[in-house]
């Protein structure tokens, strides 16, 4: 009989507090080849289990073969260490970490002694060669993919070449309770997260994801995506769906085939969409949005960011504001779809007329279209390896030289030194007033202080919003207080 592996989802920032977890899809997916080939997968989740501490010590009891980790950067690091030390303290077993950030500083992550391996970029394969390697007693030194130490020596081999998406089984729902992760979005109730690609082709200077995915874009077939909706509508009786995808309509005959699909199917369901781009929306003609509505589309995501021409040029983010603007029109008349717009604040070198640019059309979208919404206006965070935080950090900058340096690093410190108090305090100011200046906590938060808090203070945020006054503002101390920004 196969030996089980466990495999843990961190806690993460403040959002938890507000927001119900969305489905660990990273770990669920990392999961695949391993539930296929019959071993017994734990999955522990900090977010949804207080008392994940004595679940882990039982799951160590039954002498797994290893622990595997996922992690970003920042506070999950900690969160994601404490799992390590707590593996460590009660067992001998190997420690796996995997996720965005041991992807992008293996060596230095194994230069921790709580962490055995790093698994880079995708798991499945990864992962499931790691552990039969392990099971047999075997030296793990030609798996792709993976990086290790040797002889106090850090090893990284070669990298993996991407999986065919459609290769794979359908993601196992059944290693967790589906239910602990049903909640509130795009003004829905118990909705459930999937995916039916992996990666961008675009290059946004910010992002991430040019190098984690290496601008390559890959896409289970319209029949896959279909089957995988099918099943977990026929297993669970789900009938939201949000699509974690960061770039779902890049093929747009795909997209039309799946909303084809999901009308023959007869599945009477309701859809949200994470990675929606501006430019790929803005030229589909009505027919195919008739289609994608009557197929049950209703919220859509679009990466804006500002409302700077410059700006926009300097992330390369591809779009024009008038196509902002013109497809935020055209999605007004289907009564039941919601836009959400997502903007940043504190770009290097953005000046305060040009993130009054970025209010501007924030308001204007939100005039044009009853139903849309506006992400919280965040300060820009220099994401390590992006082309951006070249240009953000100046030559003081030493970067983290440590695992737990990385989880407590405090990206506002480094923010600030190169801004004054005054403008810190603005920037919070308008990150509060977008937060509070629509419909998005009724529509996402599981929380009803929140909503309600939300809803009241709702009149206040949108004059402040429309007239950009964001000075005297005594409410902006109520929400630190309570830790709502």
């Amino acid at each position: 009989m196969l030996k089980s592996v466990v495999l843990i989802q961190p806690r993460e920032g403040v959002y938890t507090k507000i927001l119900k977890p969305w489905a660990p899809l990273s770990l669920l997916s990392a999961a695949v080849r391993l539930d296929q080939e019959g071993y017994a997968v734990k999955i522990i989740d900090q977010r949804v289990t207080e008392n994940w501490e004595e679940e882990l010590v039982r799951a160590l009891a039954d002498n797994p073969v290893c622990v595997g980790i996922t992690s970003m950067t920042g506070s999950q690091i900690m969160n994601a260490l404490e799992v390590s030390a707590c593996v460590k303290k009660h067992s001998e077993i190997p420690v796996v970490w995997g996720g965005v950030h041991s992807s992008l500083f293996p060596a230095q992550t194994l230069e921790n002694s709580l962490i055995d391996y790093v698994i880079k970029y995708e798991g499945e394969e990864t992962l499931y060669e790691l552990v039969r390697s392990l099971e047999s007693g075997q030296k793990p030194y030609d798996i792709h993919g993976l990086c290790y130490r040797k002889d106090d020596t850090v090893i990284e081999n070669p990298d993996r070449p991407f999986a065919d998406l459609n290769s794979y089984p359908h993601i196992p729902y059944h290693l967790i309770n589906v239910k602990d992760y049903l909640h509130n979005f795009f003004n829905e109730k118990e909705v459930l997260e999937i995916d039916s690609s992996r990666g961008c082709p675009y290059a946004c200077t910010f992002c991430y994801n040019h190098i984690f995915n290496k601008r390559k874009w890959r896409a289970l077939n319209a029949v896959n995506v279909v089957a995988r909706v099918k099943k977990v509508v026929d297993d669970y009786g789900i009938k939201m769906f949000h699509f974690i995808d960061d770039g779902f309509f890049i093929d747009k005959k795909r997209a039309r085939e799946i909303m084809v699909g999901i009308l023959d199917a007869g599945l009477d369901i309701k859809m949200g969409f994470h990675g929606a781009r501006i430019d790929t929306l803005a030229s589909i003609s009505d027919e195919d949005l008739d289609l994608y509505y009557k197929a049950g589309v209703r919220f859509l995501q679009f990466g804006v960011e500002s409302g700077s021409p410059r700006i926009l040029e300097m992330i390369k983010k591809r779009i024009k504001v008038e196509q902002v603007i013109a497809l935020n029109q055209r999605l007004a008349k289907y009564p039941m779809i919601i836009p959400s717009y997502n903007f940043m604040c504190g770009f290097p070198t953005e000046s305060r007329e040009e993130l009054f640019m970025s209010t501007s059309l924030a308001w204007t979208l939100l005039n044009d279209n009853k139903k849309a919404i506006v992400s919280p206006f965040h300060h820009y965070k220099p994401y390590p390896g992006t082309p951006l935080c070249e240009m953000a950090v100046d030559d003081d900058f030493v970067a983290p030289d440590s695992l737990e340096k990385w989880g407590r690093f405090d990206w506002t410190n480094l923010i600030q030194k190169g801004q004054s108090p005054e403008e810190m305090r603005f920037f919070k100011n308008v990150e509060m007033i977008s937060i509070l200046v629509d419909r998005k906590m009724e529509y996402q938060s599981d929380s009803l202080f929140w909503t309600m808090l939300a809803k009241l203070y709702r009149p206040i945020a949108r004059y402040r919003f429309k007239n950009s006054y964001y000075s005297m503002m005594p409410e902006g101390r109520f929400m630190n207080l309570t830790g709502g920004s």
